[in-house]
């Protein structure tokens, strides 16, 4: 089971669609029902439309808040929360990982995953590796899921 960084999510966003990812985004409608979010990424996409709106891209805002809308329903029962056995989790990886100075949102989708036993898919490889989870970044290559 995998869980989807901000990142990797964010990728198919109207306001972020590269050319390229078509692969990707097949390989996730095709994997969709292994692959997980964190309510963290709800929250990072959420404050990412509030600045929107507050810096005047209310289209943009609407745009992102109708993307996000479907990305909740696809996702519908597979967004996990961010609870104690989380915290307990990001505690350590805190601790573990205070050097490198990572950010909470990281750390507590990298709990979030290691609670679950998940692996972490992200682009951001720097961040999330002293974090002590598994990880693997789709946009170099595709997991095989089996």
């Amino acid at each position: 089971m995998y869980l989807l960084d901000t990142n990797i999510v964010s990728a198919d966003a109207p306001t972020k669609r590269q050319v390229g990812v078509e692969a990707f985004a097949a390989w996730l409608r095709a994997n969709s029902d292994r692959l997980y979010l964190s309510a963290i990424t709800i929250a990072e996409i959420e404050a990412g439309i509030a600045r929107m709106v507050r810096i005047g891209a209310r289209t943009k805002a609407k745009h992102l808040r109708r993307w996000l809308a479907a990305v909740e329903h696809f996702y519908a029962g597979r967004i996990l929360p961010f609870g104690v056995e989380e915290a307990r989790h990001a505690g350590l990886m805190l601790d573990r990982a205070r050097a490198h100075d990572p950010g909470f949102e990281d750390i507590a989708i990298a709990a979030t995953a290691a609670a679950h036993g998940f692996t972490v898919l992200t682009a951001n490889e720097r961040h999330f590796a002293p974090l002590g989870v598994p990880l693997a970044n789709p946009f170099k290559q595709l997991p095989v899921i089996r």
